[in-house]
């Protein structure tokens, strides 16, 4: 019994029995751990010239010793777009729910026993503590201070640990993984590290630089819930193009769950996004070619250069692209030789002539992304837009971000006459929905605490809106 036994917990140095004992004891009950701090995003930054967003991220977590455990995550992108989900779980499935109600509505997402083993693996790279009891429990060697141990985790992957010269884990590795613990405190009964930071195939993904972590207790079991209100998803519509009248359309059914809008003339097509992938892309372009034969795809406009609204530009190298101020570089930076030949900046608006019906492009100085255009086909009254304001598939309508507001402002200040407005997430609206959703913003962003509660480490609301 040595170093390896003081790696998480136990300020003193008991015998070696004991100090088994104050490793786990504290732990037998399960834990709650709260964490905060920064998760990097690959393209999905306000600035096109930077390949990464700093996004702040949250994390609540309750871990019970049976399986049981309850998740609360919080990422909080460019212009206030919170992305906030609750996972409930236990060793035969889990149930998950979109908090906000704006990217899944009423969904009740499902995932099986196989899904569980590995989330829960996951989390537990995240609670030190508990990873080293795993070591202890599935590995009766025990390495010195400076040494490692390895030993498989609950989905059968390995994990390596090691430790510093201290006895203090410093690092854990599971496949393309690595996980380090710094700034181990020394004087708490509870040992926790300073700050984790997790990377993946030699890139940071989150720098967690809060974390606070204190036994479960039995009244804990009370947090073990989810919403009412939320139901499983409706079976997957196929892949379709929908008419939304006088020559515009809205491609439906994608796997990815994008949606694509188009607008059909006599002298070509105009798509609005190119989103998720090539395949999808082809998938769509087919699909458009069917509704519209014979007519080309002459413009794709995009609505600003976030990654997952442009992987699928190589199923369109026959077109021209239109992108807001800086995003051809954004574009290469992404697409390399795959991109189109014909990329143009749009920093004025602009109308495209189709022979019989002229569509206008508005840039949008938006505080999700820099480079931010909305397309409008007054024939049709039908604006397409992209991230600017969201409604669920399924589900109410839910309160805007502060795009919402943007977008609202940009209608009334160029006295667009919209009927319809399409997103490349979630159902058509109407002006009357985003007006609704933007009359609800509160006056300020209440996260609901996310990272904070579980360890009550200040005293806060759960409110979602």
């Amino acid at each position: 019994m040595n170093a390896f036994l003081i790696a998480v917990l136990a300020a003193s140095t008991p015998a070696p029995a004991e100090r088994l004992d104050g490793l786990c004891a504290p732990l037998r009950q399960g834990v709650a751990i709260d964490l905060a701090g920064t998760s990097y995003r690959p393209e999905q930054a306000h600035a096109p010239d930077e390949p990464l967003a700093a996004v702040d991220a949250r994390q609540s977590m309750l871990l019970l010793p049976d399986g049981r455990f309850l998740l609360r995550t919080s990422n909080l992108y460019p212009g206030d777009i919170e992305f906030r989900y609750r996972t409930l779980g236990d060793r035969n499935g889990e149930r998950t729910v979109d908090e906000l109600g704006w990217r899944d509505g009423d969904v009740l997402q499902q995932d099986d026993a196989a899904t569980v083993a590995r989330d829960l693996a996951d989390l537990r790279m995240l609670a030190p503590g508990l990873l080293a009891c795993d070591a202890i429990a599935r590995n009766p060697g025990r390495p010195a201070a400076g040494g490692a141990a390895s030993f498989k985790d609950g989905a059968g992957r390995e994990v390596t640990l090691a430790f510093d010269a201290a006895g203090d884990l410093a690092s854990a590795k599971r496949d393309g993984d690595v996980y380090r613990y710094e700034g181990w405190n020394t004087d708490a009964a509870l040992r926790l590290p300073a700050t984790i930071i997790h990377s993946r195939d030699g890139r940071e993904r989150e720098r967690w630089t809060r974390v606070r972590a204190r036994p479960a207790q039995a009244a804990d079991t009370a947090l073990l819930s989810l919403p009412d209100g939320y139901r499983p998803a409706d079976p997957p519509p196929s892949l379709r193009a929908t008419p939304l009248g006088d020559g515009a359309y809205r491609i439906d059914g994608a796997p990815s769950g994008y949606h694509t809008g188009f607008v059909v003339g006599e002298k070509g097509i105009v798509l609005f996004d190119a989103p998720i992938d090539v395949d999808e892309a082809k998938a769509v372009r087919a699909v458009i070619e069917k509704a519209a034969p014979g007519r080309a795809i002459t413009h794709v406009v995009i609505s600003h250069v976030h990654g997952d609204h442009v992987a699928g530009l190589p199923a369109h190298a026959d077109a021209e692209v239109l992108v807001g101020a800086g995003g051809v570089a954004a574009l290469r930076r992404q697409l390399g030789d795959r991109l189109p030949a014909r990329v143009r900046e749009v920093t004025h608006a602009e109308t495209l002539e189709l022979g019989d019906r002229r569509i206008r492009v508005l840039p949008l100085a938006s505080d999700h992304a820099a480079t931010m255009l909305v397309g409008f086909d007054p024939a049709s009254g039908t604006l397409f837009q992209g991230d600017l304001f969201y409604i669920p598939e399924r589900g109410a309508v839910p309160v805007a971000f502060s795009t919402g507001r943007e977008l609202a402002t940009l209608i009334d200040s160029n006295g667009l006459d919209v009927r319809t407005i399409v997103g490349v997430h979630g159902r058509s609206g109407t002006p009357a929905d985003l007006r609704g959703a933007v009359a609800r913003i509160p006056a300020r962003n209440d996260r609901g605490c996310v990272g904070e509660q579980m360890t009550g480490a200040v005293a806060c609301s759960t409110a979602t809106e």
